[in-house]
């Protein structure tokens, strides 16, 4: 015994060890960025208005760092999600990958990091505008097309399907909003032959080119208080009582043409970029839309358009730095005449209406600072756009009907099994009537469960399964995260329903992997002839409450840290035996055999005794409806045999069935269908009765 307590103790510090190696900070230091740009010898703070981190080479734009937990939200297969930073340069390839943080625990206490690390390195080097297919990096045969193949990982399909979306999603994100040539198609473009000779009396009349007006009062109202209050400079009171603004969009002919020549319209024209608009601000009077500090080439602060109540930054284009600041139609140029440009990227469209916004922060004293923001709106005609149809982008589907639909036939020889094995129970008497024949169906369904459901559909149910659903009553029910898993779906909802009808037995005596291999290890013994150790059934029910001890405390240490449940959940030995396939490190596989092996002189040790999942569907199940385990009057007194012949004592001296710990594998109707194996009716068989009153004598049934 204590060699076994030494055992589990190396594990779980083993485990610990594991889990701390995997976990990051949730700080990103310069260090890490470093890591993603060797070349990098400046990286900036993360930006205010797009959550990532600028990288340069001395002046040079590198690309930029983000957290995908800032842009994406995908769950990974345990509730929680994978928080990836990101290297991408200005070309749009990812450059650097780097895990943060993560629950996945195929990773955490089984394959390791290293299949998930080279699994992401396959990102690297690849362009975000491709489309990713995780099957086999084998069946990328045409180098050509858009589609790039990637290998997955064997036993984590769901985990690496959605580490593929969190990479490229949140890449794609940043990808649009900073990066030339991603964003999509302008919902409305400029038509280019829309032209005829206006001044600027007629653009002002058709609204083309706004003229704002803002009186001094208006200005001291909105303030409260006068303007010759404020300290000299901050007005220009010499030079008028009115503020005069001025602002057109340049895209179209019409207007840009009209105001700024063709010469210059021309040059305009040449230097947007694509997705770009350009507008023109202007302002005289005893005001200027520029604050004092304001250089050319950036974003002021005083002015920007408003849409559907969201700010769009303008950048000026710095037009007049090298040519003098005029304008044709008859409208004298100011000293602030400026072109600016909105990226559509940002979601910002020409057609609809918007407004023009001041946003005034102007010193009243050194201690007093007054904000006054004031708007014009400003509609350009909807006659002088193409407008586009509505691009639905492409956008993949639900990781969970991925895998499904990758799944399907695994799915359906499930399904089918189940509808088979509801069929066995059905028609148990039936079947149980031949006992060679019982025993073929029930070793087959065995290794059925324990090579197709365990070894390679990976549907092995474990406590650790409950955890997103205790989660979920702190932070909310997710139904995607039971969907990431088909095969783990379909089983936990026919074993849910079952549990209500029949008990736990369902599940622990047909569809349990570990449960089959336990039972194999069973029938080793009976071969082999190893003598069993005799438990009394009084010690056998006291042993029974240490499982349903080890549920209790992985419960309340879920809510205290799921990473310690993770780890301590490590005594089931689910994953080393059917998950890993016995591939793991020395501790857990020894553990493993160790139970097993328990298992060749006491049958179902680690069902009977240990396991935590057990102990969870036996509460559940102790509301079940019915108790088809069939009793005569006789079974308890005066025949014990089902009583000594229970492998696993799930029925009582007394003859009843104890269904918190029966696994229903049928035996006890074996014995119960068969003349020549159940005392009651060997006897009854040598009575001279007739038929008739040995049916009546045997008739009362105890369910």
């Amino acid at each position: 015994m204590k060699r076994f307590v030494l055992i589990v103790c190396v594990i779980f510090l083993n485990s610990l060890f594991i889990v701390l190696d995997c976990r990051a900070s949730d700080t990103i230091s310069p260090e890490q960025i470093q890591r993603l740009f060797p070349k990098a010898t400046v990286i900036g703070n993360k930006a205010e208005d797009f959550p990532v981190y600028p990288v340069y080479q001395l002046q040079e734009l590198l690309g930029y760092a983000f957290e995908s937990n800032d842009l994406v939200e995908f769950p990974g297969f345990s509730g929680d999600r994978i928080n990836l930073l990101i290297g991408m340069d200005v070309q749009g390839n990812i450059v650097g990958i780097e895990v943060l943080h993560h629950h996945e625990p195929i990773f955490l206490h089984g394959l390791g990091p290293e299949p998930m690390n080279r699994f992401i390195d396959q990102y690297i080097g690849q362009n975000v505008s491709k489309r990713v297919i995780v099957d086999s990096a084998a069946n990328d045969t045409n180098p050509n097309d858009n589609t790039v193949h990637v290998d997955g990982v064997t036993k984590a399909t769901v985990s690496v399907i959605v580490i593929s979306d969190t990479v490229l999603l949140s890449a794609l994100q940043v990808a649009r909003n900073k990066l030339t040539g991603f964003a999509s198609a302008p919902a409305a473009t400029a038509k280019a032959d829309t032209f005829e000779p206006l001044d600027t009396n007629d653009l002002i009349a058709r609204g083309l080119l706004q003229h704002w007006e803002i009186s001094q009062n208006t200005f001291e109202s909105e303030l409260g208080a006068s303007l010759d209050d404020y300290p000299d400079g901050t007005f220009y009171l010499q030079d008028g009582d009115t503020f005069n603004v001025y602002f057109a969009y340049l895209n179209s002919p019409l207007i840009g043409k009209n105001l700024l020549g063709e010469a210059d319209f021309t040059r305009l024209q040449a230097m947007l970029k694509s997705n770009e608009q350009a507008f023109m601000v202007m302002s005289s009077g005893f005001f200027s839309y520029l604050e004092p500090e304001f250089k050319p080439g950036t974003v002021p602060t005083r002015v920007s358009l408003l849409q559907n109540d969201l700010p769009f930054g303008m950048r000026d284009l710095n037009f007049y730095s090298f040519e003098p600041q005029q304008l044709a139609g008859g409208l004298e140029a100011t000293s602030n005449l400026q072109i600016f440009a909105v990226n559509t990227q940002s979601g910002f469209n020409p057609s609809l209406p918007m407004q023009l916004s001041l946003n005034i922060d102007i010193a009243k004293n050194h201690l007093i600072s007054q904000q006054l923001q004031l708007t014009h709106t400003y509609a350009v005609p909807t006659d002088l756009f193409d407008i586009a149809a509505p691009v639905d982008e492409y956008t993949p589907e639900p990781a969970w009907i991925r895998v499904w639909k990758m799944r399907w036939p695994v799915i359906t020889v499930l399904v089918l099994s189940l509808i088979a094995v509801t069929a066995i129970f059905a028609l148990q008497h039936k079947l149980s009537a031949n006992e060679n024949r019982f025993r073929w169906v029930r070793w087959s369904f065995m290794f059925y469960t324990l090579i197709f459901i365990g070894w390679y559909a990976q549907g092995q149910l474990s406590v650790v399964n409950i955890y997103p659903i205790l989660q979920s009553v702190k932070s909310g029910f997710d139904l995607q995260v039971y969907l990431m898993d088909p095969v783990l779906f379909i089983l936990w909802s026919y074993v849910f329903v079952s549990l209500f009808i029949v008990g736990r037995g369902i599940f622990c005596g047909w569809l349990c992997p570990f449960g089959a291999l336990q039972e194999m290890v069973g029938w080793v013994a009976k071969k082999f002839r190893i003598r069993q150790r005799k438990i009394p059934f009084s010690v056998h029910r006291k042993l029974g409450w240490i499982k349903y001890a080890i549920l209790g405390g992985l419960v309340i240490v879920s809510y205290l840290s799921l990473s310690d449940a993770e780890v301590l959940s490590e005594v089931e030995p689910f994953k080393t035996a059917i998950t890993l396939h016995f591939v793991r490190y020395w501790p857990f596989v020894l553990y493993t055999v160790a139970l097993l092996a328990a298992g060749l002189f006491i049958n179902k040790f680690y069902c009977r005794y240990v396991c935590p999942l057990g102990a969870g569907l036996a509460i559940l199940g102790y509301f079940h409806k019915f108790e088809w385990l069939t009793r005569r009057k006789e079974c308890g007194k005066p025949c014990t045999m089902c009583y000594h012949k229970c492998d696993i004592k799930a029925i009582t001296p007394q003859g009843k069935v104890d269904y918190n710990e029966c696994v229903q594998c049928l035996e006890c109707i074996v014995y119960y269908n068969n003349d020549h194996l159940c005392p009651p009716l060997k006897k009854a068989g040598k009575s001279p009765r007739t038929a008739q009153n040995i049916a009546e004598s045997l008739a009362v049934e105890v369910r």
